[in-house]
């Protein structure tokens, strides 16, 4: 078999497989009009020629083929569900997402740009022939306010989310490492002294992460006997009056929870925080130090879904994925105001260290913590 020091052409790759250019250029891009097994035959003669795909030529070309002009070439939509087109900005986490994104897009050599399913009346239909139209190949799902579904024509469109509220398709996506971070929480509470550790969250927030904050909180818990039924506050929304009720009655000396409101009911109760009781967040909005608790890489996450979406243009791959994959990125740890003013158990700062480095499995890791 030849061998090329530069890309070969198609006209090279037609000779070598007795076919039109036409029916290279189909193959190299998964067309439907050409048969499976003529499309693998083609594509592997191709990689022995060592063609190797251009993402950016790629979606320029398509772009082109939808005759569009050069600025639109390879834009990748990002798809709001909300009930208004800026709805998802009110969410710190999106928008550090959304930023995350859009710097590795323009790394990259794309451009991202909103589109709001409002914009096509709610049609899922509609707005994948708008993108489709525009020559857009590469679709980010933001993150839904509530679990939901959204039924693109998937097969023109390389996709990923973000966590889990998409319910349906499965999509590639990339979430924060919800289960250690709730781990390392309770780890923490426990090195400055806590013993009654309680989770204040609302059960729809935790639904959007496939309840992993609650799953981390109940292991660490039980694997340090501070488990006990009435320090879980887990219904569907939480509200002010039914918190302090539970907290009167479950009387916790520490608080892991998602909702900063937590800290302004406790105050307006006569409850102080830290001295009374101490506070961690699962998804804080800033790193600042004014709450301690669990600052999410959402920046990261949102260039991983780019990189999610730009390997499969890479590959020329669109529609549903057969086995859609997960890519998790840990938070990071913040001491903070919320916590007491003692020095922490260097034992259970090194395990809550570790918990993030394994992915929330570092018991096995640490076993003298357990005798």
């Amino acid at each position: 078999m030849r061998r090329h020091a530069q890309s070969p052409s198609l006209g090279m790759i037609a000779d070598e497989a007795g076919v039109s250019r036409a029916a290279v250029s189909m193959a190299l891009r998964n067309h439907p009009r050409i048969p499976e097994s003529t499309r693998l035959r083609i594509q592997k003669i191709a990689r022995k020629l060592g063609w190797k795909p251009n993402p950016l030529l790629a979606e320029a070309m398509s772009a082109i083929r939808a005759g569009q002009p050069s600025a639109d070439r390879v834009t990748l939509a990002w798809i709001s569900t909300d009930d208004t087109r800026d709805g998802w900005r009110h969410s710190h986490f999106n928008l550090r997402c959304f930023a995350g994104a859009q710097q590795r897009a323009e790394n990259a050599g794309y451009r991202l740009d909103q589109f709001w399913l409002g914009d096509a009346d709610g049609n899922a239909t509609r707005l994948s022939e708008i993108l489709y139209t525009r020559g857009i190949a590469g679709i980010i799902v933001g993150p839904f306010h509530d679990r939901g579904r959204i039924a693109m024509q998937w097969d023109r469109f390389a996709a990923a989310t973000f966590a889990h509220t998409l319910l349906s398709p499965q999509l590639h996506r990339a979430t924060d490492n919800q289960f250690a971070s709730a781990r390392v929480s309770v780890a923490r509470l426990h090195a400055v002294g806590c013993r009654r550790i309680g989770l204040a969250l609302a059960a729809r927030l935790d639904h959007r992460v496939a309840d992993q904050w609650t799953a981390g909180y109940l292991l660490e818990t039980f694997e340090e006997g501070l488990a006990h039924p009435k320090l879980l506050h887990r219904p569907p929304d939480l509200d002010e009056a039914e918190f302090i009720r539970w907290f009167k009655r479950a009387k916790p000396d520490a608080i892991v929870g998602t909702d900063k409101r937590i800290i302004e009911w406790l105050a307006t109760a006569g409850i102080r925080v830290p001295d009374d009781v101490a506070f961690a967040g699962l998804d804080l909005a800033d790193d600042s130090g004014e709450v301690a608790g669990i600052f999410q890489d959402a920046s990261a996450i949102g260039a991983s879904v780019i990189d999610l979406v730009a390997g499969q243009l890479l590959r020329h791959e669109r529609g549903l994925p057969e086995v859609p994959r997960t890519v998790v990125i840990d938070g990071r740890w913040v001491d903070g105001a919320t916590l007491p003013a003692t020095k922490p158990d260097p034992e259970w700062v090194e395990k809550s260290a570790m918990l993030l480095a394994t992915g929330g499995t570092a018991a096995a890791n640490l076993p003298a913590l357990y005798d």
